[in-house]
């Protein structure tokens, strides 16, 4: 029986402790999960795969054309009027004409290298679309993790309250049967930790939307998470405007995009450019009876004369794309500038507000909190004293936890705009 006992109490705690094991893989940092993020997206690793053809371009770019074979006058019977020649292959042949070419395009004004340089351009092009397909991405996890993190601190709050009226009301419960409350005074109880209650369930159904959303960025190992960070006062950033401007000009990957695409047009000018100068195309020939030799060996070049198309349209196409780019390039850079110059100042206006709020307010709240219920509970308070100081504990407590949260949705928007995490 003793032995019973003894494995009972290992398995139980051996299940205690897996148990607690799986709950703590579930509680990761925002870090953590950024990094599952980047190792399992399966958009991450599609975008991947058109780096990946965006090299093989360049590798096909760089290959030369194939020469041209071709055999022709190659006759299957002869007429009277066919000569004798000397067989081919044993017997065969003596009365056989074939004629054979082998033809060769030679690309001109160095229209092979203007290509590789534009494939090189597109190559470069993959890289900066995943990389602001990765900026994107990243901006909508950290904010979506944010989201769930807001959820998560009122589902603290509320479950508090819950926890609390609950309490209450078990206690006013007893005292009404035994008559000491009125059932006024019950009911009131009761119907706040219900209305908590009610609050904290719609919290906990938007937690696990909220969840969901998230699960959708880490792939495979989307799992049900909790977040271990907590939204406590923010670390303030100094205002860098015109440092935040530099730098998104340096980092930003749609503004490199757009670079690109201005390199890429020049580089098409230059294609086009090129297609002025047509190419050549070299032959070598051999015919055996069909000429005044009984086996000719010739050879010849063609090529186009370049008289009514010498590619103009082409080159003036390039050239307005190439002025097209310029002028989004500096639209993109007041854009980018602008943008900054508001965000820097709401950060600002919040930062303000947030300092005008004494840093230990917070706490003080929750000391203030423990002080209340216990003096309601030696019926020092009154029910409406007490539930209207619970009502602006919580307006508190939420305005103070909403407006940290949005000074932390500020910074993400800002690292966004900046296209590189900023150290506080």
């Amino acid at each position: 029986m003793r032995k019973l006992r003894i494995t009972l109490f290992l398995l139980l705690g051996l299940n205690s402790k897996l148990f607690s094991q799986e709950a703590a893989e579930n509680r990761l940092r925002k870090s953590e999960i950024e990094q599952v993020f980047l190792a399992h997206n399966l958009t991450l690793m599609a975008q991947r795969f058109q780096m990946q053809q965006a090299e093989a371009a360049v590798l096909q770019a760089k290959l030369w054309p194939n020469p041209t074979i071709s055999i022709s006058e190659v006759n299957l019977w002869k007429n009277p009027s066919s000569e004798s020649f000397p067989a081919l292959i044993g017997n065969y042949g003596k009365y056989q004409q074939v004629a054979i070419e082998l033809e060769q395009t030679i690309e001109m004004a160095g229209k092979r290298k203007k290509r590789i340089q534009l494939q090189l351009l597109e190559k470069e092009n993959a890289r900066l679309q995943f990389e602001e397909l990765l900026r994107n991405l990243k901006y909508d996890l950290r904010s979506q993790c944010l989201e769930l993190q807001i959820l998560q601190e009122k589902e603290r709050l509320y479950g508090n309250q819950v926890n609390i009226f609950q309490t209450l009301a078990q206690s006013y419960q007893n005292q009404w049967k035994e008559g000491n409350v009125s059932e006024m005074d019950y009911l009131r109880i009761q119907s706040e930790s219900i209305a908590f209650g009610n609050k904290l369930n719609e919290i906990q159904q938007e937690k696990i939307i909220k969840m969901n959303e998230v699960a959708r960025y880490l792939g495979d190992k989307g799992t049900a998470l909790t977040i271990s960070d907590t939204i406590g006062i923010p670390h303030f950033l100094p205002g860098k405007k015109q440092e935040w401007k530099m730098m998104a000009l340096d980092n930003r990957s749609d503004y490199k995009i757009i670079h690109n695409e201005l390199k890429k047009s020049d580089a098409q000018l230059k294609i086009e450019k090129a297609e002025r100068i047509p190419d050549l195309q070299i032959s070598m020939n051999y015919d055996r009876g069909g000429n005044i030799m009984r086996d000719f060996i010739g050879l010849g070049v063609a090529m186009d004369l370049p008289l009514f198309n010498r590619n103009q349209g082409n080159i003036k196409i390039a050239k307005l794309e190439m002025e097209k780019n310029k002028v989004e390039i500096e639209q993109f850079r007041i854009d980018i500038e602008r943008e900054i110059d508001f965000l820097s100042e709401r950060l600002n206006n919040l930062e303000t507000s947030l300092k005008t709020t004494d840093m230990g307010f917070d706490g003080k709240l929750d000391v203030a909190l423990e002080r209340y219920v216990r003096n309601f509970q030696q019926r020092r308070l009154t029910i409406v004293e007490f539930i209207d100081f619970i009502n602006n504990y919580m307006e508190n407590k939420e305005s103070i936890l909403e407006r940290r949260a949005k000074y932390l949705q500020y910074k993400e928007e800002l690292v966004y705009l900046i296209g590189k995490d900023i150290v506080s």
